[in-house]
């Protein structure tokens, strides 16, 4: 699910994160072609560096591309491979894949037929971000769905590449706010590098799902509608 395209081998000679959104609608219009019947796509987030094939950030960017792909389909869901237990940075244990296919029986099972109730079943995925004020010390992020934070969750988000500016975190419900220590003027936030990251320290969500990864987002300014 993406983990050749996140080196240097991108089908048009360039990283496989630039044309993935593009080759990936390509594919499921020939799905739809040969099985028409299709109704809906789930997707799994890859973990990061997997198979030991990112490298300088691109495996990070292969991931938001692959957390931005369901705003082009109606009817897709993603879910997150981080936190799967016990884990696989390529391949998984028999007891890796049991627990994939637990998170997609819930889906399955509400989506085609109707068991279960409304509560979130896929992985927390952040709608927006941006500072509450003009003095750029308070950043909010808004997931869909309620999560849960930790406070040495602190070290995994970068402004602009570099980390360890977060003093604390808080959260109410869908939305979390993150204290800075001291006022930024970075315009990006990314929350979990391939280069740098702990598979034991992951923001999730109340369901207990680790989120997604997400790279370089833009942080809107406090005057602007961050959607």
């Amino acid at each position: 699910q993406g983990e050749n395209d996140q080196g240097a081998a991108g089908p048009d000679g360039g990283y496989g994160w630039e044309t993935y959104q593009d080759y990936f609608v390509a594919m499921s219009a020939d799905w739809k072609r040969d099985f028409p019947n299709v109704s809906r796509y789930y997707l799994f987030q890859i973990w990061p560096n997997a198979c030991s094939m990112g490298r300088d950030g691109n495996g990070d960017m292969l991931r938001e591309k692959q957390r931005t792909l369901p705003r082009l389909y109606s009817n897709m869901k993603i879910i997150s491979t981080l936190g799967i237990q016990p884990g696989g940075g390529c391949h998984y244990p028999l007891a890796g894949w049991n627990e994939f296919a637990k998170r997609m029986h819930g889906l399955l099972a509400r989506d085609f037929y109707g068991q279960g109730g409304d509560q979130p079943l896929t992985a927390p995925n952040l709608l927006s971000v941006s500072f509450v004020d003009d003095r750029r010390r308070v950043i909010e992020l808004e997931f869909d769905q309620p999560i849960v934070w930790q406070e040495q969750l602190a070290s995994e988000f970068y402004f602009d590449n570099t980390n360890n500016l977060v003093a604390s975190g808080a959260v109410q419900d869908r939305t979390l706010r993150l204290q800075l220590k001291d006022a930024t003027s970075a315009q990006r936030i990314t929350y979990l590098k391939e280069s740098s990251w702990n598979p034991q320290n992951l923001l999730r969500g109340a369901n207990g799902m680790a989120a997604l990864t997400f790279c370089n987002v833009l942080i809107s300014p406090p005057d602007e509608d961050p959607r």
